[in-house]
Formats: C-alpha cells, sequence, structure tokens
C-alpha cells in the first residue's frame, strides 16, 4: 500500500510555480571609483527584481555578492553573467540580472581587494 500512496502523493503534489519575470521592478546599482551606491540595497523576499548594475568608472569593477546570489532564484539566461559570486562589469558597461532573493542581510564588495578596503561594499538587506 505504501508502494502506491507514495507516486500518488508525488503526482498530485503541485510544482512550484515559475515567477512572472516580467512583473520584475527595477533597481539600479552603480558602480563607481571605490564606491558602490546606494549603501544599502533594500528588496523583497519573493519578488523578482531586475537588478541593473551600471560601472560608471572608467576600470572594470565586479558585484560580489556570493551568499546572495547563490540564494536567489536567478532567471536561467542572466545566470551567464555570475561567476564564483560575482557579476564582472567593464568600464562603463551594464549587466542586467532578473532575479528573486531569498530572505537575508548580505555583503556586496568589488573583488578587488584594493577597491574593498577603500570602502568599496554594500549591504543587502531582502525582508
Amino acid at each position: 500500500m505504501y508502494r502506491l500512496l507514495i507516486p500518488a502523493l508525488l503526482i498530485a503534489s503541485p510544482a512550484a510555480a515559475a515567477p512572472d519575470w516580467r512583473q520584475s521592478r527595477d533597481f539600479e546599482v552603480r558602480l563607481s571609483n571605490n564606491d558602490i551606491e546606494p549603501q544599502r540595497i533594500q528588496l523583497r523576499a519573493g519578488e523578482p527584481v531586475r537588478l541593473r548594475i551600471v560601472n560608471i568608472d572608467q576600470t572594470g569593477h565586479s558585484f560580489s555578492a556570493g551568499a546572495f546570489l547563490s540564494r536567489a532564484q536567478v532567471r536561467n539566461r542572466d545566470k551567464r553573467w555570475i561567476s564564483g559570486g560575482s557579476i564582472a562589469v567593464p568600464a562603463g558597461d551594464v549587466r542586467e540580472v532578473v532575479l528573486v532573493p531569498a530572505p537575508g542581510r548580505y555583503r556586496a564588495r568589488c573583488g578587488n581587494l584594493v577597491h574593498r578596503i577603500l570602502g568599496m561594499s554594500s549591504e543587502i538587506v531582502v525582508e
């Protein structure tokens, strides 16, 4: 009897619905000379957001937020921008990543150690 019950439960369980990526709200993050603006990134848990990362500097930077990015549900086509918990943004360029953030407090910073030491970091708060 148990052998029949388990497959029946699996079939009856609804699959998790995929997010409606078109409903994502925009949130812009600016990378510049030793700075990430805003200093505090406030997002809503479970709601899709289009994270628009703009590098307004003449040097390449990265938006490194490994814990945040690994816990978020990222739209498949945007996963290409993420490598090792970081999104590289060349000088004067933009990267857009649509994701559903998981609740928590996270750190975001530049992947360059010198830039981090000089204050290139931000806090991500997802409630």
